[in-house]
């Protein structure tokens, strides 16, 4: 199978890339977003004018609600592993012997004091600890990337709809002047009796019709604008449009190429770290089970003599080294519970890419049907029913109805190259590929008409 887009994959797909991807995918160029960046765009730097696909993502992964709990999650999981590398602290012990009793023990006169200072040798357990608490970061930095996976997706997807909107407004708004027109020119033949007076009332009709539509999309426009801005937080509209255009470019990619990239998608990586967190878990269980050498050395004193003598001791637990025997058993079975989970989310996102492969196919094979056939043949042909009405050949009516299908035309190319980038952006985020150019939504300076 043979998809029309291009793609590249050179790089590790992690999640600056992924920005990086839907940057290229609408058509932006310059260099990509890393998160680690110290001076990345600020918040409060919103553009009151125009907003890009660029700024709006680097706004959410900066600003994003759901995002804000993951940096105190991290920091505490690297907490976590500090305090994993400290051991249990050495005992310092005062025993007295042979005082406060009977006979010759009467008092502190034959008395034994002993100080001393025991410990633990930790060393391989310590490390094991450490790689365990580590391994269990991963996990939250991998669970972090999936989030800002879904949050640049997300932007994007509200990006797109403003764009549509606005592309819709425009269309709208160049139909609405189209019917004033008409309107003039039905007037001026209706004066000169050439026309009917029903015409003019039917224009009259057409033209309210219009001025609804373009009040229709300006209220759906300022509602996407608030689902946009509400991706950084914020509750006020401060940009008056996006820049961008909706377009499809035709190149190849294969299918299975796609499909190789579901291996490196966070949500299976989740799954693989996972079982790599048991791994670590199996091989500290075994490592505590060990038994360790307790040393402990001192000082007697000797109060009846007042002399003083060291003391030294080791000592050794007394056990079998599987006495962690079941619980390395219930890691093992949860060890593979998370492999099925990794094979079934793989299968559940296989058949998901597959999916939106196929729409996204139908949508570029509309795309080239409405662009290159349906649209400019109703073009042309509403351009010879306004010369054949102005000949007394055809009805004001049938003049209207074709008006009308080339205006839903345009529409649904509209609907058609949304639906389109919103599979590529989804594909995007399953895959981690860099589909670059594939569909440019690119980038425009004057755009009154979308103000």
């Amino acid at each position: 199978m043979l998809l029309f887009i291009p793609f590249s994959t050179t790089q590790k797909p992690t999640i600056n890339r992924f920005l990086g991807c839907l940057l290229k995918l609408v058509g932006f160029s310059g260099t990509a977003i890393y998160f680690g960046l110290s001076a990345p765009l600020m918040a409060t730097e919103t553009p009151h004018e125009a907003l890009t696909l660029r700024q709006t993502v680097e706004l959410s992964l900066l600003s994003h609600p759901t995002l804000a709990s993951y940096q105190y999650r991290v920091k505490s999981a690297n907490a976590q592993t500090q305090q994993a590398a400290i051991g249990e602290k050495p005992e310092i012990n005062l025993t007295l012997e042979d005082a406060l009793g009977t006979g010759e023990h009467t008092g502190l006169g034959n008395a034994q004091s002993m100080l001393s200072i025991s410990w633990i040798l930790q060393g391989g357990l310590l490390d094991q600890r450490v790689k365990s608490a580590r391994s269990k970061a991963n996990v939250m930095e991998v669970e972090r990337d999936i989030q800002r996976y879904d949050v640049a997706a997300q932007t994007a997807h509200a990006f797109l709809t403003v764009l549509a909107y606005q592309e819709r407004l425009v269309v709208a708004k160049n139909a609405r002047q189209h019917a004033i027109q008409i309107l003039r020119e039905i007037q001026k033949r209706v004066d000169a009796g050439r026309s009917p007076s029903t015409d003019k009332l039917q224009a009259e009709v057409n033209l309210e019709r219009r001025e609804l539509e373009v009040e229709d999309i300006q209220h759906e426009l300022k509602s996407a604008k608030k689902v946009l801005v509400s991706q950084w937080g914020s509750t006020s509209v401060d940009f008056l449009w996006v820049n961008g255009a909706l377009t499809l470019n035709e190149q190849v990619i294969h299918y299975d190429t796609l499909e190789n990239g579901i291996n490196n998608n966070p949500q299976v990586r989740y799954f693989l770290t996972q079982q790599r967190v048991i791994d670590s878990e199996i091989t500290l269980a075994r490592e505590e089970v060990k038994n360790r050498w307790r040393f402990n050395t001192g000082v007697r004193r000797y109060e009846a003599t007042e002399d003083y003598g060291l003391t030294f001791g080791v000592s050794l637990p007394l056990g079998k080294s599987t006495r962690n025997r079941h619980h390395i058993s219930a890691l093992s079975a949860e060890q593979a519970r998370y492999a099925a989970d990794a094979r079934a989310k793989e299968i559940q996102l296989s058949t998901q890419l597959y999916v939106l492969y196929e729409e996204l196919q139908h949508s570029y094979h509309l795309n080239n049907a409405l662009t290159h056939k349906i649209l400019p043949r109703l073009e042309r042909a509403l351009v010879e029913t306004q010369k054949a009405y102005s000949l007394g050949k055809y009805s004001y009516r049938e003049w209207y109805a074709l008006q009308n299908e080339v205006l839903d035309t345009r529409m649904e190319l509209i609907d058609v190259r949304l639906k389109a980038h919103n599979n590529l952006t989804e594909i995007e985020r399953l895959t981690g590929l860099n589909l670059m150019g594939t569909s440019s939504v690119k980038e425009f300076e004057n755009n009154g008409d979308n103000q």
